[in-house]
């Protein structure tokens, strides 16, 4: 297969003008999912999905709109990118030597991001 038929295979792509993306419940996380709205966050629930082996990236731009993330306990978090007004979570938990690890890669104007673990 190609590369570029291997990356479409591994991505997500959700592009909306108004309104973000919301998932939860049993789902299957691709290695990366990008998120791309004006105006609209994302909220997802990892807490019932099914990780790739090593993890996944989570990207999302938007003027407007949070981020989101509930995660079971024994997955690391990384979060990273900018929010120029709009709290964003600092302590997204311990890490964990060979968990799957999800980055949280979060752009926007307004709007903050919020990491939740799960007990």
């Amino acid at each position: 297969m190609s590369e570029s038929g291997s990356a479409a295979k591994d991505t997500t792509l959700h592009l909306a003008l108004l309104g973000g993306l919301d998932r939860r419940g049993p789902w299957e996380v691709r290695r990366r999912t990008v998120a791309i709205s004006p105006v609209g966050g994302i909220d997802l629930d990892l807490t019932e999905a099914t990780l790739p082996e090593g993890g996944a990236t989570i990207v999302k731009v938007s003027f407007v709109g949070g981020a989101k993330l509930r995660v079971p306990a024994g997955v690391n978090v990384v979060v990273e990118g900018f929010n120029v007004i709009g709290r964003r979570t600092r302590d997204t938990g311990p890490s964990m030597p060979g968990a799957p690890t999800v980055r949280l890669l979060a752009y926007g104007i307004f709007g903050g991001v919020r990491v939740e673990r799960a007990r």
